[in-house]
């Protein structure tokens, strides 16, 4: 059976692509019916993206609903008892409200320089939280690893806004 997993970014403003998955707003989905679905699944964990398995269906899927009229064919899982949901390892409803836990910062040490710049192109001419966190992301590369394609974009924005 497939499941399509959604990944949460890191920066929750990442509109891209990353390990051949689109994401808008910080958001993506992927499954895992092949290799490469597999290795993205993997490589966001490794990475430390939230991967979970969609309980809803992806924008997509939404819009080709509103264009075909249909609803979206999903598979029934079969897991579990009787025809109730499967609230998941027995824990039962939460006693509290959860507080959902702050993104962290994205560190350009912990991706490869390709990654690097998709990011900072993602944060290109959007508004004044993007170019700071373009500044921070450039200062951050300046004090760690120095890969000079990516200090070169710093240097090439700096140009532009001359």
């Amino acid at each position: 059976m497939t499941t399509k997993y959604k990944i949460e970014a890191p920066v929750r403003s990442f509109t891209g692509e990353s390990a051949g998955v689109h994401f808008h707003k910080g958001t993506g989905y992927v499954d895992d019916s092949s290799k490469d679905g597999r290795a993205a699944l993997e490589y966001f964990r490794r990475h430390g993206y939230g991967v979970a398995p969609a309980d809803d269906i992806t924008e997509e899927e939404r819009v080709q609903e509103l264009v075909t009229g249909q609803p979206t064919q999903r598979e029934t899982p079969t897991d579990g008892h009787g025809s109730a949901p499967s609230v998941g390892f027995g824990m039962g409803v939460q006693p509290e409200p959860v507080t959902p836990l702050e993104a962290p910062e994205y560190d350009p040490s912990k991706y490869n320089q390709d990654d690097v710049l998709a990011y900072l192109d993602s944060l290109a001419n959007k508004d004044s939280d993007s170019d700071a966190e373009f500044n921070r992301v450039i200062a951050a590369e300046r004090d760690g690893k120095k890969r000079k394609a990516i200090l070169a974009r710093g240097e090439q924005k700096q140009e532009d806004q001359k």
